[in-house]
């Protein structure tokens, strides 16, 4: 058997900074640009070197832009864009659809986070409090025991 090599990261290729408030990390347009197009090519069913050959770049570069890795000019993109038979702003209005879809995502995932955290906040352990019952549909029922440990079981509603 062979010897596993991992690679270290190399530093500064970070695909994007995180937020202001320690949130995840903003996704950077070239990662967005080459996702478009990697889906446009693959549902197409053709093989990078054809579209590469196509619209005059070398394989290794529409595999960087298709990767996030580069961020090509306009020009060459408008070059894979017809390659691939789009438009331009065809292009753009898929990556801008991509980007409002996953800000649209993290939206709603930090809406969540913080309900749970309201609601979890509520929620303490006293003998005298009737006992918070979670049903099934209830978002603190899609929390795994081991989040609260022992308290979970023995919960109580402070108020609602």
């Amino acid at each position: 058997m062979g010897k596993v090599v991992e690679f270290t990261r190399v530093p500064g290729s970070q695909t994007s900074k995180p937020n202001a408030d320690g949130g995840a990390a903003k996704p950077l347009w070239r990662h967005a640009v080459g996702e478009v197009l990697r889906v446009e090519r693959l549902g197409q069913e053709r093989i990078l070197t054809e579209v590469a050959a196509a619209a005059g770049v070398s394989p290794q570069y529409l595999s960087e832009i298709e990767r996030g890795r580069k961020e090509p000019s306009s020009e060459v993109l408008g070059s894979v864009a017809e390659a691939l038979e789009l438009d331009l702003v065809d292009i753009v209005q898929r990556v801008g659809t991509l980007l409002g879809e996953r800000r649209e995502r993290e939206r709603r995932t930090a809406e969540h986070r913080e309900l749970l955290r309201i609601e979890t906040s509520f929620a303490f352990r006293a003998g005298e409090l009737a006992p918070f019952d979670v049903d099934a549909q209830h978002a603190l029922a899609a929390l795994p025991d081991a989040a609260f440990g022992d308290a979970a079981t023995n919960a109580y509603l402070l108020a609602a």
